[in-house]
């Protein structure tokens, strides 16, 4: 009987590394396909791609941050009237990857921008992009100075 639960014991573990294994070897393949659509401005399918590396993996800054750029530019590829729809929707995305990683130029440097952009009815305003702005200030000085004459310039 022993020998009957230590088998069974084993072929769990097999099952449930092979199992793993397979998800992660799914991810990646995700990750490329949406790779590849964003390099061919397929905005829009890329970020229903990086959208399921998020649901997967939500605490993973570069598949929020890569959803949130792809879904981004989406929607400013559309017509001022249809972005209406969606602008809350890319600002939460920005949102979520700076609460991630919110020491990251990158991500900073969008906000700042969105929040310049977006009037404060859809989640953008002054106030907010300041709040920005003093933390690109504490990464970097340098990069604080050319944020806030690209601010005050806007």
């Amino acid at each position: 009987m022993e020998k009957v639960k230590l088998i069974i014991l084993f072929f769990s573990f097999s099952v449930f590394s092979q199992t793993e294994t397979f998800i992660m070897n799914d991810l990646i393949s995700i990750e490329k396909i949406a790779d590849s659509l964003f390099k061919k401005k397929n905005f829009l399918k890329a970020s229903s791609f990086y959208e399921k590396l998020v649901t997967s993996n939500p605490d993973d800054f570069n598949y929020v941050y890569n959803y949130a750029v792809s879904y981004g530019l989406y929607v400013e590829s559309l017509p001022r009237l249809q972005q209406v729809k969606h602008v809350r929707q890319m600002v939460k995305q920005f949102e979520t990857a700076f609460n991630i990683k919110n020491d990251n130029l990158e991500i900073n440097r969008a906000l700042l921008e969105i929040y310049l952009k977006v009037p404060k009815f859809f989640g953008g305003g002054n106030k907010k992009a300041r709040t920005i702005l003093e933390n690109i200030y504490k990464i970097s000085v340098e990069e604080g100075k050319k944020s806030e004459m690209f601010y005050n310039n806007f």
